[in-house]
């Protein structure tokens, strides 16, 4: 999982371990893998939610793998990936989407449209 989302060593990686409860708000420039609780508000560049792993409240991140349980809000602007162990209830915002079967999905499902690139207008000048 670490060679998918991003070098195990990078700066900015957080791990919630099996039995441990976090609530607040985390911004994480790089992965967070989730095995233990974490509810609040949580922007991350990748999020790994593991078997154990529970997030919960408004969760956002660049791309997101969930194995565990989330809740409530969560945003993955790049993919979600749901396996066959994972389970999300709430509002759910994605820009492409795999969910294995076994995997479960229940609340409001929406997909994230790419905004249009900006267009310029040049005006034409005629020669004299």
């Amino acid at each position: 999982m670490v060679d998918r989302f991003g070098d195990e060593n990078s700066e900015g990686t957080v791990v919630i371990g099996a039995g441990v409860d976090i609530k607040g708000e985390m911004t994480v420039p790089g992965l967070v893998t989730i095995d233990g609780r974490f509810e609040g508000t949580l922007k991350a560049k990748c999020l790994l939610v593991g078997r154990t792993g529970h997030a919960g409240g408004h969760i956002s991140a660049q791309t997101v793998e969930v194995r565990g349980t989330v809740g409530e809000n969560l945003v993955a602007e790049t993919q979600l990936v749901v396996r066959s162990s994972g389970a999300i209830c709430g509002s759910v915002s994605y820009g492409k989407i795999i969910v294995e079967e076994g995997g479960e999905l229940s609340g409001t499902i929406q997909k994230i449209v790419p905004a249009a690139p900006e267009q310029k207008v040049v005006p034409l000048q005629r020669g004299e």
